[in-house]
C-alpha cells in the first residue's frame, strides 16, 4: 500500500495517479481485513495485542471502512468494465467504444500454422514495464475518459473524499511493527556469531541495573562483517551506585561502552530482546546524551560554550529517572577549570540521583562520591599499547596510559637519554 501511494505521488498524469492511488486503497482495505482473519485465528495474550484485535474487529465493521471498502470494490469493477479500440492511420489515431469486433487471432494463427517449419523468430512487440506513461498513451487515456465521462468523474471524486483512508492507529500500528520484526530477524546475525541476547528485567523505581556480556551493537556488526572477534563487557550497580565513571586510554572502548548502556535501555524500554545473556535495567523518562560535535559558525559559540550550554540544557530537562550519556565534555579548557566545571555538574546529576555513564580524562570523578563508581578501559600488562577493550571496576590509575603514551612517541627516559647522546 505504501509503494502504491507513493507511486502515485510520483507520477504526472492525473488519471495514473487516481488509478496508483484506488489500487493503494484496495490492497488497504485488503490488509485489513487479513488483518481481521489471522489476529481472530492467533493465540494472542499480550494487553498490547488484545487490544489491537478488538480495535480492528470493530473497525473492520465500521460503517466507514465497510463503506470505503464497498465503493473501491465498486469503482473498480466499472473500470474494469472499460472496453476502447484504438484506431492507428498515417502517424495518428482516434479512440472509439468497442463494437463488438470479431478477435480473428485463432484464425489467423491457424491459417499460417501450416506454414510454420521448426523454430521462428517472434516478432511481437514487447509493451515496456515502466510505471510511467508517455504522452500518446496518455492522451489515448484522456480520449477514453471521454468515451466514459461517468466512471471518470467519479474516479476524480474518490480521491478526493478519500485523501485520509489511512486510520491513524492501523497506520502507527505498520510502522511499528515493522521495527520490531526488523529487530527479529536483525538478532540471528548476532546469535550465530556467539553473541547472546536476553529479555532484561524491567523496574521504573529499582536504580540497581546490570548487563552480563554486553557489546555495542554498531561495532559488532561491524566486526561481524570483517569476521574479527568481538569483546563484551559486564556492568552493575548497586546500593547507592548511580554514575559510572569511566576513564582509560585512547581507542580502548570507553565511548563504545558508554553507547552501548545507551542502547541497551533504549530497546529494552520498547520491549526488544537486548545484548547480554542477563540483564536488569531502567525504564527511563528520557535519555540525554552528550557526545562530542564539530563546531558551526551559525551560533558563534566556541568549544568551551558550547559544552556548557548543551549540559545546562540537558540538566534543565531531566527528572529523577531520566539518564545522561556523556562523553569527554570539557577538553578544551585547562585541567583546573575541566576539574572545577566537572564537579558542579556531577553535583547536580548526584541531587537528582540520575543513572549516568560519564566518559571522563578527570579520574577524580570516579571517586567523587558513594553514587561514583570507576569504570576503566584496560591494556595488555606486558605491552601498554595494546588494548584489550575490557572495560571493568577498578581504581582509575593513568600511570600505565601516560607510559604507554610516552613510548608511543619515545619520550620515555630511556629514549631520550638515547636522542641526547645521538
Amino acid at each position: 500500500m505504501r509503494e502504491h501511494h507513493a507511486q502515485a505521488n510520483k507520477l504526472y498524469y492525473k488519471y495514473q495517479k487516481e488509478s496508483w492511488f484506488l489500487d493503494a486503497v484496495e490492497i488497504y482495505c485488503d490488509a485489513v481485513n487479513v488483518l481481521v482473519h489471522d489476529l481472530s485465528l492467533a493465540n494472542v495474550k499480550s494487553r498490547g495485542f488484545l487490544a489491537l484485535r478488538e480495535y480492528v474487529t470493530k473497525y473492520a465493521v465500521s460503517e466507514h471502512f465497510t463503506s470505503l471498502m464497498a465503493e473501491t470494490k465498486k469503482l473498480k469493477t466499472d473500470l474494469a468494465s472499460v472496453r476502447y479500440c484504438v484506431l492507428i492511420k498515417t502517424g495518428s489515431f482516434t479512440v472509439r467504444k468497442c463494437k463488438s469486433e470479431t478477435d480473428y487471432t485463432a484464425e489467423v494463427e491457424a491459417t499460417f500454422e501450416k506454414f510454420k517449419q521448426g523454430a521462428v523468430n517472434d516478432y511481437r512487440a514487447k509493451f515496456t514495464e515502466s510505471a510511467e506513461m508517455n504522452h500518446v498513451e496518455a492522451k489515448a487515456l484522456d480520449f477514453v475518459a471521454q468515451l466514459y465521462p461517468e466512471i471518470f468523474l467519479r474516479l476524480d471524486d474518490y480521491r478526493w473524499r478519500n485523501i485520509d483512508y489511512l486510520d491513524e492507529t492501523i497506520g502507527v500500528f505498520d510502522r511499528e511493527i515493522q521495527f520490531y520484526v526488523a529487530w527479529l530477524e536483525f538478532v540471528p546475525l548476532f546469535k550465530q556469531a556467539g553473541l547472546n541476547f536476553c529479555y532484561p528485567r524491567i523496574s521504573d523505581t529499582d536504580k540497581e541495573v546490570y548487563d552480563y556480556e554486553g557489546f555495542d551493537l554498531a561495532l559488532a556488526h561491524r566486526l561481524i562483517g570483517e569476521k574479527s572477534s568481538i569483546v563484551w563487557n559486564d556492568f552493575y550497580l548497586k546500593g547507592k551506585e548511580r554514575i559510572f565513571v569511566v576513564s582509560g586510554p585512547n581507542q580502548g572502548g570507553k565511548t563504545t561502552f558508554a553507547r552501548g548502556f545507551g542502547q541497551l535501555h533504549y530497546l529494552a524500554c520498547l520491549g526488544c530482546p537486548v545484548p547480554g545473556r542477563e540483564a536488569r535495567l531502567f525504564l527511563f523518562d528520557r535519555l540525554f546524551t552528550h557526545f562530542e560535535k564539530e563546531e558551526t559558525i551559525n551560533n558563534l559559540r566556541g568549544k568551551l560554550q558550547d559544552d556548557l550550554v548543551r549540559v545546562h540544557d540537558i540538566l534543565s530537562q531531566s527528572t529523577p529517572n531520566s539518564i545522561i550519556i556523556m562523553n569527554e565534555i570539557f577538553t578544551s579548557t585547562t585541567l583546573q577549570d575541566a576539574v572545577f566545571l566537572s564537579e558542579k555538574v556531577m553535583e547536580k546529576i548526584i541531587k537528582l540521583g540520575l543513572l549516568c555513564v560519564w566518559v571522563s580524562f578527570i579520574e577524580e570523578l570516579a571517586s567523587f562520591s558513594e553514587q561514583t563508581v570507576s569504570m576503566v578501559s584496560t591494556i595488555v600488562p606486558e605491552n601498554p599499547a595494546l588494548r584489550t577493550f575490557k572495560i571493568i571496576r577498578k581504581r582509575a590509575d593513568g600511570l600505565a596510559y601516560a607510559i604507554s603514551i610516552a613510548e608511543k612517541y619515545r619520550l620515555t627516559y630511556e629514549h631520550l637519554k638515547e636522542r641526547i647522546k645521538s
